[in-house]
């Protein structure tokens, strides 16, 4: 009874799963009566659904098996990496590799090889890419496919002028671009932007910017506009370096729209900083700092580096050391030092790979110097990393005695700028009882009265004061000169005179903007100091600062023409 009562239950499921087998079946069947140009669309027209697209993939894949074709089945592992992350993408690159080796075709196996490459370098591999690449040319000489051939000079060429070696890189560029204007639109136009690249960094911009003309009048005249974010890419780095910032903003901005959309984050990267270093060398630092910081987190989330970008993070430790703020310039020190460290794996070691004649024997006995040269480094990068954290230790420490001494300064300058008159006046009020004096109080009311006139007169402003001379001044003698002002001052006679002509200083740079562009030799002879030396003794015993400091503070503080970002 229970038995049959279990079997009821499950039989409407049992219906619904043999209901879908069957209807799985069919699709599959049906899918299978598609030809391949059908099958691709469709892979490439569901990416945004990966189930739809697995079915479609798979789909591709049985047909091509089924019929035995070798090339169908190549390009259907092929289809299965193009939409792949980058441990699956080469694993399928591989089952192309032994596909084409079955087929015993040397198109075939160079044609894998060399999508293998491709794929490398898609991930910034390009040290296997190179190995790809050397492994697909004899095959591909053998095959003697022109389309495979230039296909290869044509990637063979990205690599140099990754490696720098731009005239090289433009030379092979021209010999294909001949090439696909008459058998592949795309690759023509792919080509025309990477001269237009390689112009760039030769610093050559006005033939880059002929490059990107002629590729806007060719994708008009051939109606193909996939590369014009590109061509519109380029053409604000070249605005960027003729310094028509303003303009290489606006096309960067725009290019960098459809870039994001294509997934392709090194060029979002390199938009991203060539809009952040329009904007810092328009001084508009705040609005750089947003886009140098993208560039940053694409480093952080995908270890993108390039030559060029490096000094993104020299402009943020820049930014944030003159805001004071340590712990984001020891990040970013930190982060440039992870980047020194890939750049120098990747960059220098690979500069030397490809021989000028990269068809040569000579680039097999490269590529083995680099295997050697890397297996060297990474021994070598272990004393490094030792190295970089005692000096990053060491700087950090230097950064921290410099941020307190600063604080401090700040706080001095502070308690100075809110000084005022109520303090001086106060230090004049008389005292009643002058018993302690020895001195008549007739005589110290008549002193203190001539002191103040001599106060208000600024005649401590006048050279070499002395004792004698203000004693004649005040009428009385030098003994009773002291005597008063350490009294009712509450100084010796030397440090009075100099503190009042140290505040006088002060005084006339909070509330005259003339006198903040004096020298410290105009200051000290307007105060009536007789040498620069006894003014900056005197201003630092007053102050506890250097008039270096306080000049500089107070033209930041107080200048009302003085522009900060």
């Amino acid at each position: 009874m229970v038995s049959n009562g279990l079997y009821k239950l499950a039989l409407p499921f049992l219906i619904l799963l043999y209901c879908l087998n069957v209807n799985a079946k069919q699709f599959s069947d049906s899918l299978q009566l598609q030809d391949y140009h059908s099958l691709f669309s469709l892979i490439r027209n569901t990416r945004d659904n990966s189930i739809k697209q697995h079915a479609f993939l798979e789909a591709f894949l049985h047909k091509a098996k089924a019929e035995g074709d070798w090339e169908m089945i190549m390009n259907a592992y092929k289809n299965y990496a193009d939409y792949a992350d980058e441990n699956s993408s080469i694993a399928y690159c591989d089952s192309m590799v032994y596909t084409a080796k079955q087929s015993r075709k040397n198109k075939l196996i160079g044609s894998a090889y060399l999508s293998k490459g491709i794929a490398y370098y898609a991930f910034k591999r390009h040290e296997l890419a190179l190995q790809n690449y050397l492994l697909a040319k004899p095959f591909i000489d053998v095959a003697g496919d022109d389309y495979l051939n230039y296909k290869l000079k044509y990637n063979i060429a990205h690599v140099k002028y990754y490696l720098g070696k731009n005239a090289e890189a433009i030379a092979l560029f021209e010999s294909c671009l001949q090439y696909f204007s008459n058998t592949n639109e795309r690759a023509y136009l792919n080509t025309l932007h990477s001269l237009g690249l390689c112009y760039t960094k030769e610093s050559n911009f006005g033939k880059s910017e002929q490059m990107v003309a002629l590729a806007l009048e060719e994708a008009i005249r051939l109606n193909n506009h996939e590369m014009d974010a590109y061509f519109l890419h380029l053409d604000g780095q070249n605005c960027y370096f003729r310094r028509n910032f303003a303009l290489a903003i606006e096309k960067l901005k725009l290019s960098k729209k459809v870039i994001a959309g294509n997934g392709d984050y090194a060029n979002v990267a390199v938009a991203n900083f060539y809009i952040g270093k329009s904007y810092w060398d328009m001084k508009r630092y705040s609005q750089s700092v947003p886009y140098l910081e993208k560039v940053a987190q694409i480093f952080q989330q995908k270890q993108y580096i390039r030559p060029d970008l490096r000094e993104n993070f020299e402009l943020l430790i820049k930014y944030h050391k003159n805001k004071k703020e340590l712990k984001q310039v020891l990040f970013y020190v930190d982060e440039l030092l992870k980047a020194d460290s890939l750049l120098l794996g990747k960059h220098s070691a690979l500069f030397d790979s490809i021989n000028k004649n990269y068809d040569t024997k000579e680039l097999i006995h490269e590529k083995q110097k680099i295997e050697k040269t890397l297996s060297d480094e990474r021994s070598r990068k272990k004393t490094m990393v030792i190295s970089f954290s005692l000096l990053l230790t060491g700087g950090a420490i230097m950064l921290s005695v410099y941020e307190r001494n600063r604080r401090r300064q700040n706080r001095i300058f502070r308690e100075l700028l809110r000084e005022g008159k109520s303090k001086e006046e106060g230090s004049r009020s008389l005292k009643n009882d002058v018993r302690d004096l020895g001195i008549a109080k007739e005589t110290v009311e008549k002193i203190l009265r001539l002191l103040e006139k001599w106060e208000e007169g600024k005649r401590y402003l006048e050279t070499d004061i002395t004792r004698t001379s203000m004693a004649v001044y005040l009428q009385t003698n030098v003994h009773y000169v002291s005597d008063i002002i350490m009294y009712y001052r509450g100084k010796s006679f030397p440090e009075y005179v100099n503190d009042l002509k140290v505040e006088y200083v002060i005084q006339q740079l909070k509330t005259d903007k003339l006198k903040r562009l004096y020298t410290h030799d105009a200051l000290a002879k307007e105060a009536g100091f007789s040498t620069t030396q006894r003014f900056v003794q005197a201003f630092k015993s007053r102050t506890g600062l250097s008039p270096n400091f306080f000049s500089a503070k107070i033209k930041k503080e107080l200048n009302v023409t003085h522009k900060t970002e």
